[in-house]
């Protein structure tokens, strides 16, 4: 089983997409990312939050490895974090969803099919 799998089906009233990616990079990676605890509200708020923070948590980069963040557009903002997997030499993205209402694992070329897009990797500071 592939590290990824064990964290599907978590709720997501235990997480947002940004703590639970946190939780990852901890549990999984050894990583500790202290995330503001001020989230900002609505959409428009939280991709100003994400473009703001961005530089300062990650590095962009075209050749993700595990745990490296996935940032992603719904609705047409930038709203959404996940963390990247790479399994069966295919690109995955695990994400908390809270219209799934839980934590779910998705092929990145599917992103599209659950109404979020690829803005980029980002390789963790």
């Amino acid at each position: 089983m592939h590290w990824a799998e064990t964290f599907v089906g978590i709720p997501y009233a235990e997480n947002d997409c940004a703590q639970f990616a946190a939780r990852v990079q901890r549990e999984v990676f050894g990583k500790h990312i202290t995330l503001p605890s001020q989230r900002a509200a609505g959409y428009r708020g939280q991709s100003a939050q994400l473009v703001n923070l961005r530089d300062d948590y990650a590095t962009p980069t075209d050749d993700p490895i595990d745990g490296d963040a996935v940032l992603m557009v719904g609705r047409g903002y930038l709203n959404h974090i996940g963390v990247f997997a790479r399994i069966d030499s295919e690109p995955w993205v695990l994400h908390a969803m809270r219209n799934a209402g839980h934590v779910v694992l998705h092929r990145v070329r599917d992103l599209p099919r659950y109404g979020l897009t690829l803005e980029g990797y980002y390789r963790w500071r």
